[in-house]
């Protein structure tokens, strides 16, 4: 009787302890895991707020330098003055270019725009009166600006610097410089986390969610909705709260939230509504905004009772040992019963394991089908560098076009003076009553059109977009056009042109349009080269090689650097003269070459000089009757 009273007490201690345990097991957990979300939010809210800050303090002082611009004081002096303000609408627009600022703009005392760099725009600040936004007020009074909206003009998100200009001691006028915070936002948005940024009023402009825009953390008072409203900061928007009132809190820079329905994914929402998030934040006092990182905590609670159900598992486990290790000296029917138990214990631990199993399975479905998005994804964007590479590609070609353009302009005023002077003397001869002198003149008119009609056929068959299939195509074809549009530069610069073809038709695997723009290319760039040399010389030879077309073009410039040799197909890599290229033709050459399937090199050649080769697919004219019957 003893013996079964202390056995029913230490069951009851044991099981105490277990409860114990398993309880001490959750909270433990559930503190861990809050910690270690916490920790990691605060990492990375100081790498967002960072990151913010720097790209604030890149523009904070260019409209302090900016306003001390003779030429801007000059026509708030002299707003009258058109040619005045064309010249600052220029050097504005340079200015927001090269800055990479939304827009940079100048206001009168009265608040109105007198120049701006958006002046070409279809959406223009010139003439809107500003007088209204903060930033002016605070900068006509002398003292510097700065102020977030959305713009009442362009409706585009903005932070505004402004600076007073003072050419004495009063302010006659305010310059602002626009700047857009969309990259960082974008940049934001492909984290995992969800970072917002709040004005002082706690309304969202910057989030990595793009729901959460132009809402609120909590409800706004009456007053704060109509200072908003007479501002116009955000224009006709009135900012929806993502929650209603905290529900908790844990330290100064943090609060626990519980987010409204509304404000969360349709897949996230649940049917009590309830979203526990963690918020921290960091405040930047110097342009009185507050950053914020929300982490979702909803997943802490099955975190918690998957671990105590682990711990309940584990100590069953010791207790199951401990209850056999005591019941080995027991009797062949106590170990038998005891045996039936630990199956019965055994079967609910498989049935738990097979749980997680099918769980785990699951899961992996899930994520299986998340790669499979993937891939789709990178394929998409693989689709959009194409588009970019050929986009890049029609630039270059109307790039040279413009190149050119100096010269077929002479070319073309020429045979329109021959017209003038042929149609003159045909309006003489018909005076006269000589009509076979005057119809020779229109004859001489028609050959003269006939020409300028052959060069502008050349110039719309270069400009035209490739369609960007790969086909067997004659040789020569690409390589006389390209010489045909290059003809007025060498004529101009009575530069020698050797070219040798072989006697037989040579057909490659290329597109016509496309390595007629890498002629003109690297035939331009031998031009350029060869441009102030005393003898200025261009062979262009072609051979075979098997399977292969070899085009090697040699000029009698001064050749290649050699530190320039392994650069110069790099990206906006040149050695010419500002103005005179981007550095992306060789860029581009080479990737056409290579879509071709073929290469492209350059190097010095022995006897001085520059030399570019390029390889080709041969292809014989069957394949290309074969494709012309197939289409």
């Amino acid at each position: 009787m003893k013996s079964r009273f202390a056995t029913l007490i230490l069951i009851f201690i044991l099981f105490g302890a277990c409860l114990v345990a398993i309880q001490s097991t959750g909270k433990w957990t559930r503190r861990l895991e809050f910690q270690r979300i916490k920790d990691k939010a605060a990492k990375a809210l100081k790498v967002y707020a960072g990151d913010l800050q720097s790209e604030l303090d890149k523009f904070e002082a260019l409209p302090q330098i900016l306003s001390t611009n003779p030429l801007f004081v000059n026509l708030l002096q002299h707003p009258e003055d058109a040619r005045l303000r064309n010249r600052v609408n220029i050097e504005l627009e340079r200015i927001n270019r090269l800055a990479q600022t939304s827009a940079i703009y100048i206001m009168d005392a009265s608040g109105t725009v007198i120049g701006s760099s958006n002046w070409r725009g279809a959406v223009s600040f010139i003439g809107e009166d500003l007088s209204f936004r903060p930033y002016f007020k605070e900068a006509i009074q002398g003292r510097p600006g700065r102020y977030f909206a959305l713009g009442t003009t362009s409706h585009v998100r903005g932070y505004y610097f402004s600076a007073p200009i003072t050419p004495s001691t009063i302010p006659i006028g305010v310059l602002t410089v626009k700047v857009q915070l969309q990259r960082l936002e974008d940049i934001w948005a492909k984290g995992s986390e969800k970072v917002i940024v709040t004005d002082p009023q706690g309304v969202i402009f910057i989030t990595s969610y793009a729901p959460w825009k132009f809402r609120s953390l909590h409800p706004l008072s009456r007053e704060v909705m109509e200072k908003l409203r007479k501002s116009r900061r955000y224009g006709d928007i009135e900012p929806d709260a993502l929650t209603g009132t905290a529900i908790g809190m844990t330290g100064n820079d943090s609060t626990l939230l519980d987010l409204r329905n509304d404000a969360v994914a349709m897949e996230e929402r649940t049917v009590n509504g309830h979203h526990p998030y963690l918020i921290q934040s960091k405040t930047m006092p110097d342009a009185g905004w507050t950053v914020h990182i929300l982490s979702d905590l909803s997943h802490i609670d099955s975190y918690v009772r998957n671990m105590m159900l682990f711990m309940t598992v584990f100590l069953a486990a010791l207790l199951l040992l401990g209850m056999l290790l005591y019941n080995r000296r027991k009797a062949k029917r106590e170990r038998i019963l005891l045996e039936e138990h630990a199956r019965a214990m055994l079967q609910q631990a498989n049935e738990q394991l097979e749980y997680k199993v099918k769980q785990r399975t699951r899961e992996l479905t899930r994520i299986n089908s998340r790669l499979h998005e993937e891939i789709e994804e990178h394929k998409q964007t693989e689709q959009e560098l194409r588009a970019t590479q050929n986009e890049l590609i029609q630039a270059g070609k109307l790039a040279a076009i413009g190149q050119m353009a100096a010269s077929i302009t002479h070319e073309i005023n020429q045979p329109l003076s021959a017209i003038r002077m042929y149609a003159d003397n045909a309006c003489m001869f018909l005076d006269q009553k000589h009509p076979e002198e005057a119809r020779k003149n229109l004859s001489d008119i028609a050959v003269v059109i006939s020409k300028m009609a052959e060069i502008t056929r050349h110039l719309k068959s270069f400009a035209r977009k490739s369609p960007g299939k790969v086909a067997p195509i004659l040789l020569a074809e690409p390589v006389t056009s390209a010489l045909t549009l290059l003809d007025p530069r060498i004529t101009k610069h009575d530069v020698q042109v050797n070219v040798n073809l072989p006697k037989t038709d040579i057909y490659v695997l290329a597109e016509p349009i496309r390595l007629e723009q890498v002629l003109v290319n690297v035939i331009g760039n031998s031009l350029d080269a060869v441009n102030n040399r005393k003898i200025k010389e261009i062979t262009l030879d072609v051979s075979l090689n098997n399977q292969w077309v070899t085009i090697t073009l040699h000029d009698s410039g001064n050749g290649i650097a050699v530190e320039h040799l392994d650069r110069l197909f790099d990206p906006f890599f040149t050695t010419k003269e500002d103005g005179r290229g981007l550095g992306l033709g060789l860029s581009l050459s080479q990737a056409i070459i290579q879509d071709f399937g073929g290469t492209i090199r350059a190097d010095n050649h022995p006897e001085g000089g520059a030399v570019v080769t390029i390889t080709l697919k041969r292809a014989a004219p069957e394949e290309k009757s074969k494709k012309s019957e197939e289409k």
